[in-house]
């Protein structure tokens, strides 16, 4: 288990698949169903970075 912080959504984007890496002392999340899925995803709806 890490040691870097969570965010208050952490336990949200664990429950919906996200793959976390440790990013400036947090655990981020970077990937969820795949990156042809997110792209598809964002050009169908929007997407947040």
């Amino acid at each position: 288990m890490s040691q870097d912080k969570k965010t208050p959504l952490y336990e949200t984007h664990r429950t919906l698949g996200a793959k976390m890496i440790p990013f400036g002392g947090w655990d981020m999340p970077v990937q969820y169903s795949g990156i042809i899925a997110e792209h598809n995803a964002t050009r169908e709806a929007a997407g947040l970075f």
